[in-house]
Parts: C-alpha cells; sequence; structure tokens
C-alpha cells in the first residue's frame, strides 16, 4: 500500500461500460436483432476491457489508481458527531488490477463464445441473455473494485442477483427455474454472515474502507483491548475473529465451501456459458478475492485462519469424491470447481495469499475453457451432457479435443502447465505455514489437499478419455460435429493462456533450498501488512514454498492420470463396471451426490415448511386473523350491540339515566362527607 496513488475519476468507466450495454440491450434489444444485440454486448466487453489494459499499464509501473467520491452516509452519534461515515469510491491495486483483467478478459471471450451458442434463442431471449451478462460483470466489477466492504457488498449483491437470472435462465422449465431459486437462497445464508462481519467491523472502528482499516489495525496486538463502543472491554483479536468469521460465512456462500456448496452444482441448469462466467472463473472466486483484500483483518484471527484452512481442504477433498461418480460432464466440472475453491481457500487460510489468488487466475482460465469445452461438446452431441454416451469425439471434434485437453493437465498439475505452478503452491505453502495458534492446521491441510490433488487427476482424465477417446458409443457420437469458430477460437485463447499463465508462478532458483515466486514477489505489497503479522517484521520480506512437495504433487498427478488410462482406455477397462456391481450400495451413494441435498430437505426444507405451516395455522390464522383482524372487531361489534340498548333515542330513559347518575355522585359525595 506504499505505491503512490493517482486519483483518476475515469475509473467509474470500467463499471459503467458494461453497465450502459445492459441498458441498452434490456430496454430496446429485442427490437434491434440479434446481430445489433450482440455488436453493443461486445463492444461494451471490449471497450471495459481496453480501459482495463489502460489502468493495469499504471498498476505495473507501481502506481494505484483510485476514484474518490463524497460520503455516501453516516451514522450520527448521541452527540450529533458521526459515528459511522462511509464513502464512495474505487480502487485498483496489484490484486484488484489482476480481477480486473481476468474478469474483462475472460468475460469479453465468453460473449463472444456466447454469440453462437445461444443462436437458437429468438431475438427476445437473445437480448435478455446479453443484457444479464453485461449486468453481471458490472455488478462483478463493482465487487472487485470497490474500496470499502460496502461498496463491495453491493457488487457482492448484484452478481448474486444476476446468477439467479442467468441460472434460471430457461424459467419456464421449471427444475432450471428452481435450481436459480435454490441458488439465490443458498446465497442469502452466506450473506447474512456477511453482514455480522461488516456491521462488527463498523461497530468497532466506524469504517469500512479497506485503507481506514488497514490503518486502524496496523501494528496492533491480538490482546489489545478495544476501550470504546459496542465491543468495549473485548481483546481486538477477538472481535475480529467474530467479524471475519461473519465475513468467511458469506464466502462460503458465494464461493460454494461445506455446507453452502449445494447450490453450485445445480447451478448447471443454466446455459454453458453461464456456468463458464460465474461459475467458474468470476463470482464464485469473489469470497477468496474478499478474504485477500482484507487479508490483514484475517492475520489477526488466527481461529479464523484455521477455519478456512479446513474448511477449504475438507470442501476440496469432499467435491472431488462426489466428482469420482458423475456420469454429466458439466456436474463433473461443477464439483472440480467446488474442489478447487477449496484449494484457494487453503491458500489464504495458509496465509499463502499469492499462491491462492494464483489459482484463482490460472483456474479462470482453464476451467472457463474446460466449461466451454463441455458447452462445444454439448452443441454436438445435440444437447446429450452424458460422458457414458460420447467416445470417440477425437476425430469429430479436433479443436475442442485439444483444447479440452490441454486444460485438463492445466488442472491435474501437470508440468509445464499452469496447475502446477499454483494448485502445487498452495500444498508446499500450508506445509510450512506458521499458524502459531493452530500449528497442525497446515499439515492437516497438506495431506487432505494432496488426496484432492489425486481425486482431480483421476476423474478430469476419466472424463477426458470417456468423452474423447475410444470409439463412439452412440449414433449422436457418430455423428457428432465441430463448433464454428465464434466458439473454438476463445477455446484456443483460452487454452493458450492455461500454459501462459504458468510464467505467474516461474520460480526464481536458490540451488537446494527454497524459491520465490514471481507473482509472490508481485503481489507482496498487498499482503505485506498480513505477512509482517502472521511472521514478524524480518521475517516476511520473501514469498517463498519448498521445491520437493512440487515433485511429490506433480507424481501424484502422473501417478491417477495413468490409473484413470488403465481403467478406461487400456486393460482395465472392466474394473470399473466390476466395482459398481461388487458394490451396487456404495456406488448409488456416490452417484447419489452423498445424499447430501437429501440431508438439506429433511432437517432444513422440511423443517422450515413444517415450521411455516405452523406458524400458519398458530399465528398467522389463530392470533393474527383470530384475535386481531376478526376477533377485535368482533368484540367491538358485540360491545356496540351490547350499548346500542341504551342508545335508542328514548329522552324519557335518557332522562331516567341522567338523574340516577346524579343520585349515585350526589350519595358518594356526600356519603364521604358525612363520614
Amino acid at each position: 500500500m506504499d505505491n503512490p496513488t493517482v486519483v483518476q475519476s475515469g475509473l467509474w468507466l470500467l463499471i459503467l461500460l458494461p453497465l450502459a450495454g445492459a441498458l441498452v440491450n434490456g430496454l430496446v434489444g429485442r427490437k434491434l436483432g440479434k446481430a445489433n444485440v450482440a455488436l453493443i454486448a461486445i463492444g461494451a466487453m471490449v471497450a471495459a476491457f481496453l480501459s482495463a489494459l489502460v489502468v493495469y499499464a499504471q498498476v505495473l509501473s507501481g502506481k494505484n489508481v483510485q476514484a474518490g467520491g463524497d460520503t455516501w452516509f453516516r451514522v450520527l452519534g448521541p452527540d450529533g458527531r458521526a459515528m459511522v461515515s462511509v464513502a464512495w469510491g474505487l480502487w485498483v491495486d496489484r490484486l484488484s488490477g489482476t480481477l480486473l483483467l481476468v474478469v474483462t478478459g475472460v468475460g469479453l471471450l465468453i460473449h463472444v463464445y456466447s454469440t453462437s451458442y445461444m443462436s437458437h434463442e429468438d431475438d427476445a431471449g437473445y437480448a435478455r441473455f446479453f443484457t444479464y451478462l453485461n449486468l453481471f460483470v458490472a455488478a462483478m466489477l463493482t465487487l472487485v473494485l470497490g474500496d470499502s466492504l460496502v461498496l463491495t457488498f453491493v457488487g457482492w449483491e448484484g452478481v448474486g442477483l444476476c446468477s439467479y437470472l442467468l441460472i434460471g435462465f430457461w424459467y419456464t422449465d421449471e427444475q432450471k427455474a428452481y435450481c436459480g431459486r435454490k441458488a439465490f437462497v443458498t446465497n442469502r445464508i452466506g450473506d447474512f454472515g456477511f453482514l455480522i462481519g461488516l456491521f462488527t467491523l463498523l461497530s468497532i472502528f466506524g469504517t469500512a474502507s479497506y485503507g481506514q482499516l488497514a490503518a486502524a489495525v496496523k501494528g496492533q496486538g491480538v490482546h489489545t483491548v478495544l476501550a470504546a463502543g459496542a465491543f468495549s472491554g473485548w481483546t481486538l483479536g477477538s472481535a475480529l475473529t467474530l467479524a471475519t468469521l461473519g465475513l468467511f460465512v458469506g464466502c462460503c456462500g458465494k464461493s460454494a465451501q461445506l455446507p453452502l456448496y449445494v447450490w453450485l452444482p445445480d447451478a448447471m441448469a443454466g446455459p454453458t456459458p453461464v456456468s463458464a462466467l460465474i461459475h467458474a472463473a468470476t463470482m464464485v472466486t469473489a469470497g477468496v478475492y474478499l478474504v485477500a483484500r482484507t487479508s490483514f483483518l484475517f492475520a489477526l484471527a488466527p481461529a479464523t485462519m484455521a477455519t478456512v484452512c479446513l474448511v477449504g481442504a475438507l470442501t476440496a477433498v469432499f467435491a472431488a469424491a462426489i466428482a469420482f461418480f458423475q456420469n454429466d460432464i458439466k456436474k463433473v466440472l461443477a464439483y472440480s470447481t467446488v474442489s478447487q475453491l477449496g484449494f484457494m481457500f487453503i491458500g489464504v487460510g495458509a496465509g499463502v495469499f499469492f499462491a491462492g489468488v494464483m489459482h484463482l487466475v490460472t483456474h479462470a482460465f482453464f476451467k472457463a475453457c474446460l466449461f466451454l469445452g463441455a458447452g462445444s461438446v454439448m452443441h454436438g452431441m445435440h444437447e446429450d451432457t452424458d460422458i457414458r454416451n460420447m467416445g470417440g469425439l477425437k476425430d469429430k471434434m479436433p479443436h475442442t479435443r485439444m483444447t479440452f485437453l490441454i486444460a485438463t493437465l492445466a488442472i491435474t498439475g501437470i508440468v509445464p502447465l499452469s496447475g502446477f505452478f499454483s494448485k502445487d503452491a498452495i500444498l508446499a505453502g500450508a506445509l510450512q505455514s506458521e499458524n502459531a495458534a493452530f500449528p497442525a492446521v497446515g499439515r492437516i491441510a497438506y495431506v487432505l489437499g494432496t488426496l484432492a490433488a489425486a481425486g482431480t487427476a483421476f476423474y478430469m482424465m476419466r472424463c477426458y478419455f470417456l468423452t474423447f477417446s475410444g470409439k463412439p458409443r452412440t449414433q449422436t457420437a457418430a455423428h457428432a460435429h465441430e463448433s464454428s469458430p465464434a466458439m473454438t477460437v476463445p477455446l484456443w485463447i483460452l487454452a493458450i493462456l492455461s500454459v501462459v499463465a504458468l510464467l505467474l508462478g516461474l520460480p526464481r532458483f536458490e540451488l537446494f533450498g527454497h524459491w520465490g515466486e514471481v507473482f509472490g514477489d508481485f503481489m507482496h505489497p498487498v499482503f505485506a501488512q498480513a505477512l509482517g503479522t502472521l511472521h514478524g517484521e524480518g521475517g516476511e520480506a520473501v514469498e517463498h514454498v519448498m521445491l520437493w512437495p512440487f515433485a511429490v504433487a506433480w507424481g501424484v498427478a502422473l501417478g491417477m492420470g495413468a490409473l484413470a488410462w488403465a481403467m478406461y482406455v487400456g486393460g482395465l477397462k472392466e474394473v470399473p463396471g466390476r466395482l459398481a456391481r461388487a458394490f451396487p450400495a456404495l456406488y448409488r451413494f456416490g452417484v447419489d451426490k452423498f445424499r447430501v441435498d437429501e440431508l438439506y430437505d429433511l432437517f432444513v426444507v422440511k423443517f422450515v415448511r413444517n415450521g411455516a405451516w405452523v406458524l400458519w395455522k398458530v399465528v398467522d390464522r389463530i392470533v393474527i386473523e383470530g384475535i386481531f383482524v376478526n376477533g377485535i372487531p368482533w368484540l367491538v361489534a358485540r360491545l356496540g350491540r351490547f350499548f346500542r340498548l341504551g342508545q335508542n333515542g328514548d329522552l324519557q330513559r335518557y332522562a331516567a339515566v341522567i338523574a340516577v347518575a346524579a343520585a349515585v355522585l350526589l350519595w358518594v359525595v356526600l356519603g364521604t362527607g358525612a363520614r
């Protein structure tokens, strides 16, 4: 954060450009025709990407770029002074600048791909799809560029809305519409945790600005006692543990970690470009970005860091185990995404922040390539997604096959592709992480992460072999065809990026010792404060990881890839079928995704429905309707009917009542006076 800052109000154009594309297509797109809709949407993305390159050039020159703003809102205390003040503004440093390029660059490629993939839609549906895509990019850029947690939360909710709209794009299909609602509700559960963390930080510091928060905690120890506010008497470490745990709950929802991962596999109901954009390259990595962005807070909460690391490790191995049994090509990739997100959280939770972010970047390239490749396969297979019905597509779809293979090798961690440097840097970093309060966490995460990496190599190679190798297993596969250049060109660009991204992880060798990562050095200014907290000011100058875990991970990837080849191409092809027949209950259990959705339905959905039924019958029908809505009017009506007996307009009766009342009053007054 010591880099000089350049103020540029034009930074807002990065958000306004895709937002303008969404507004134009949303309002008049159905009247413009598909070609003009695509031109507007892609034009907005091209302009945003070029603007991002200009901004990133300044970041590479050692500057930070800021777009300031006036006070957005403030909360006044009893004395009339501001207790909480929140301004709006944008901030681009090496972290947000890197995400800026990923969002606009990968987003642009997916927009181009979508022009062909969604060409079967009518004019209204075509315009609606690109409206949602542009709107999503605008919301994601707001999330990434916001200079405070409040503005980040605005983008956070924006991408949540857009994911609901895009997952349920074909809303006339009830099952697809349900998947959209499921994603929306699950994310709202996580967002409640985000708000707890946000309000806790506002209560402690009176600000949500990243810069002001970093300055407030700089040099503070976890045992520092807070002197004022709602957390008076708390230690700083305890208060920040509550705040960061709340933020991490939000991350679990958005980035599909245990136990809130269940929405992401069902999100495959949306169009395949949606899966590539939202559930591989951008939105699902928002939680990883948030932890990295607030690393200076998480570093002061070792219990939260340990939680992040362990949850990531458990998610990685759990999702990899489910992916073993999936036969839907998009479901395999979906659980792979959940697993890879777990790796990223291992990285940021173990304090190897640069490795977590580097895997975020490389994963955006090869997973977007895999999802778009799956869409190309589905396009050639007439929307059939079952890999058991494929086979032999290597000759039918050579471009799709080669790009899918490159991305598969990248995600499994084969040298010299990018996944080897990013994923294995996480495992090596976890092994040597230093969490003084929980020293065993890093080693546990390394073991679980290595198991997940072994699983990744097996199920991804299984997916590739069943899809492209051998002979066609159905007539549809025998007549499959390659996709148009509008789809294959983005695939090749992403495949090349999956290789070129290895430059981020190239080492600076120190013979027989440690090595420093190029990307680690580049990101060091962003994480310097957090690393100083974790390792001490004198011991955090160089990002480095040990060499030998890379060799172990490479051997694991090669071995499991070879096993997959033997079981699905080589001489062990009968083994999978025999295992399924030998352990039918276990196989069915795996195919059913360990029945986690059924557990949610039993203990959460049915509980809520039954509770809602009780509330409806007891609270709504009896208390609200029975007593307040109907009961009180009934009582008033009966009382009115009773009093109406004496209010009949008979003057003699009125006079008699007055006389009796006067007599009673005189008796009371005179009787009291006599005593």
